[in-house]
């Protein structure tokens, strides 16, 4: 079995550049990312030494939501993470060391996308695998990724200003988009990632800035991106959101159910087990049957997982409102799955 070792950005953008010219690996081949890929931001700010603020934890969460979503694409050919099984979601887990000062985020992704291709069990190609992990390792970590977005953005929102691009940096992004019309699947592993580095700049007030680099001892990146708030505002800024209605379908831990609530009906309070998020859900009097209140009422007291279809109000990424439609439990759930 061949073994193709990545360990640095250039050296994904050369094994980038051998696919876009047509590369095929043999039948047999392993690759392995080490020290690569590495997400590295600093904030400074305020509410920034050595801390991380509430509102910039989402963002984190987020990353390690798309890196779940991309192994079960590859691994499963769907996007459904309630398949991860618990060694599963700790080989994938992401770990963020913080240091002081300002505060500095750095995530080595290496094992987490080498185990995206040991695992792959999709009709994706090797070479199309590894395209797509590439591209999502770039996309995540490189300066020149980060560049090419903030262009856009800056071209889409009709501002005047621009980041500058060396000519190393110019041939890296002509890579990167060649890489995208030649390997379809790249394109929605950038999109995601993308939005990610959205939510990021709005989480950030007036007074902090923000710094991409991705320099280390003994590679040092000369040209790190930095954007203040005022910056990040005038790209990001969106219109007053309003609220959207629409049906949800997971698989959610009991915390507590309420039976006894005067105006009839239940309240939960429940976790979705993709991502950790609790909110409040209410199931109405007359919504329910014997078989899904018994399942209810059982998975309550013995701490199991069960599976909600949720009519959801949602805001600003959170639930504003909540109510159950049905409730079923995870083992009938996977049986009907199966014989399906």
């Amino acid at each position: 079995m061949k073994m193709i070792r990545i360990t640095s950005e250039d050296e994904a953008f050369e094994l980038l550049r051998d696919l876009v010219k047509g590369l095929q690996f043999e039948e047999s081949v392993s690759i392995e990312f080490e020290s690569w890929p590495r997400f590295v931001i600093r904030i400074k700010g305020t509410d920034f030494d050595g801390t991380i603020p509430t509102r910039i934890m989402p963002t984190l969460l987020d990353l390690q939501r798309e890196v779940h979503r991309l192994y079960c694409l590859t691994a499963y050919g769907e996007e459904n993470t309630r398949r991860l099984t618990k060694e599963d979601r700790e080989r994938l887990e992401l770990l963020v060391r913080i240091d002081k000062g300002s505060s500095i985020f750095e995530t080595l992704l290496s094992n987490p996308v080498t185990k995206i291709f040991q695992d792959a069990a999709s009709k994706m190609s090797p070479e199309q695998l590894t395209a797509v992990l590439i591209v999502f390792g770039i996309s995540v970590t490189s300066v020149v990724a980060w560049k090419m977005w903030l262009n856009y953005r800056t071209k889409e929102r009709e501002l005047d200003q621009t980041v500058e691009l060396s000519r190393l940096e110019k041939e890296k992004m002509e890579l990167f988009q060649k890489a995208m019309q030649k390997f379809p699947a790249t394109e929605d592993a950038k999109e995601s990632v993308d939005q990610v580095r959205n939510d990021l700049l709005t989480k950030l007030k007036l007074a902090d800035n923000l710094e991409i680099d991705t320099s280390t001892p003994s590679q040092p990146y000369p040209t790190p991106v930095e954007i203040n708030g005022v910056q990040a505002e005038r790209m990001t800024h969106k219109p007053r959101e309003t609220a959207v209605e629409r049906m949800i379908n997971d698989e959610f831990f009991l915390r507590t159910v309420d039976f006894a609530r005067p105006e009839g009906g239940v309240r939960a309070e429940i976790q979705r087990v993709t991502d950790g998020y609790s909110f409040r859900a209410d199931i109405p009097v007359g919504v329910l049957g014997y078989d899904q209140r018994e399942a209810l009422k059982n998975n309550s007291w013995s701490k199991k997982n069960v599976v909600m279809d949720i009519l959801v109000r949602e805001l600003y990424g959170r639930y504003t409102s909540a109510k159950v439609v049905s409730v079923k439990d995870l083992v009938n759930e996977t049986t009907e799955d199966q014989s399906a």
